[in-house]
């Protein structure tokens, strides 16, 4: 049974809607506020530096399960969203038209740039389309 106002409007949508948003603000603020600390850790070699961006796949996939877990699905979509919009279009804007900073400071970034844009795009899509 669908929950409807007195005015006609379905609040599952609403709920949903708001959730999505929660979702996208919340981890977009939280993913550009992270202040990220090498201990004194040099990364020299390429192995090292691909090394230290798995760890950070691994990370953001360990809270995508406990995002998926304990949240709203429409939260977990928003984070996909955001997720995606940070992965496509913070490297395409500020790594390759501005040339601010790269994902590795390494030739490697030219193969894990790419990959990336693709993955955020397609998080971006499955997140709105769910």
């Amino acid at each position: 049974m669908i929950k409807e106002n007195k005015n006609g409007v379905n609040m599952m949508h609403i709920r949903r809607l708001l959730g999505f948003i929660t979702g996208f603000f919340s981890m977009s603020i939280f993913l550009h506020s992270i202040k990220a600390y090498a201990m004194g850790v040099q990364l020299q070699s390429a192995g090292e530096r691909v090394g230290a961006v798995g760890t950070g796949l691994v990370i953001l996939f360990v809270i995508m399960m406990i995002l998926k877990r304990w949240f709203a699905a429409s939260f977990f979509h928003g984070f996909l969203v955001a997720t995606g919009l940070f992965l496509s279009f913070d490297i395409v804007v500020f790594h390759w038209f501005f040339h601010l900073h790269r994902i590795t400071s390494g030739p490697e970034a030219n193969l894990l740039e790419p990959i990336f844009v693709v993955f955020g795009t397609l998080l971006v899509i499955y997140g709105l389309k769910k």
